[in-house]
C-alpha cells in the first residue's frame, strides 16, 4: 500500500541504496516462506539487469512499473493478492497491518484504518482491487 520507493526502503534494511540478496531472500519469504533458494536467485539474477550482485531502486521500479498495461495489471494483482491474506477478494485495515508488520513497519492498527479509508471509495471498509488499482495508480504517478 505504498509507493515503489517505500517497498524499495522497506526492503533495504541496511539503508545502503541497493538489495543484496539477502535482503531480495527475507523480502520474497516474508510473502512466500517456501520458496527455494534456487527460485529466489533465478527472481534475483531477473531483476539485477547490470549484473553488479544488487539490485538498485531502478531496477525495482523496471520490475513494479511495466511498461504494458497487461503485466502492468498483472503486478497489481500479485501485489494486492499478498496483502488479501484470506483470498475473499479485499482488503482489511487488520490485513494491512499484518503484512505491513512483516515487513518490519511499526504502524498501528488506527493508520491503517486511516489508509483503508483515504481508498475506500464504496465505503464498505474494504479495499477492492478496483479500489486498490486506483491507489496505486495515483502512487506510482506521484513516485515518478
Amino acid at each position: 500500500m505504498s509507493s515503489v520507493a517505500e517497498m524499495f526502503e522497506r526492503i533495504d534494511k541496511n539503508k545502503d541504496g541497493k538489495i543484496s540478496w539477502d535482503e531480495f531472500a527475507e523480502g520474497i519469504r516474508v510473502f512466500s516462506p517456501s520458496t527455494t533458494s534456487e527460485e529466489i536467485d533465478k527472481m534475483f539474477r531477473e531483476l539485477d539487469t547490470d549484473g553488479d550482485g544488487h539490485i538498485d531502486v531502478n531496477e525495482f521500479a523496471k520490475c513494479m512499473i511495466s511498461g504494458k498495461e497487461d503485466d502492468e495489471e498483472a503486478v497489481m494483482k500479485t501485489t494486492f493478492d499478498l496483502y488479501d491474506i484470506d483470498g475473499d477478494g479485499k482488503i482489511s485495515a487488520n490485513e494491512i497491518h499484518v503484512v505491513l508488520k512483516r515487513l518490519g513497519e511499526n504502524i498501528s492498527m488506527e493508520e491503517c484504518v486511516k489508509m483503508v479509508r483515504a481508498v475506500d471509495a464504496d465505503g464498505d471498509g474494504f479495499v477492492s482491487f478496483e479500489e486498490f488499482k486506483t491507489m496505486m495508480n495515483s502512487n506510482n504517478k506521484k513516485a515518478l
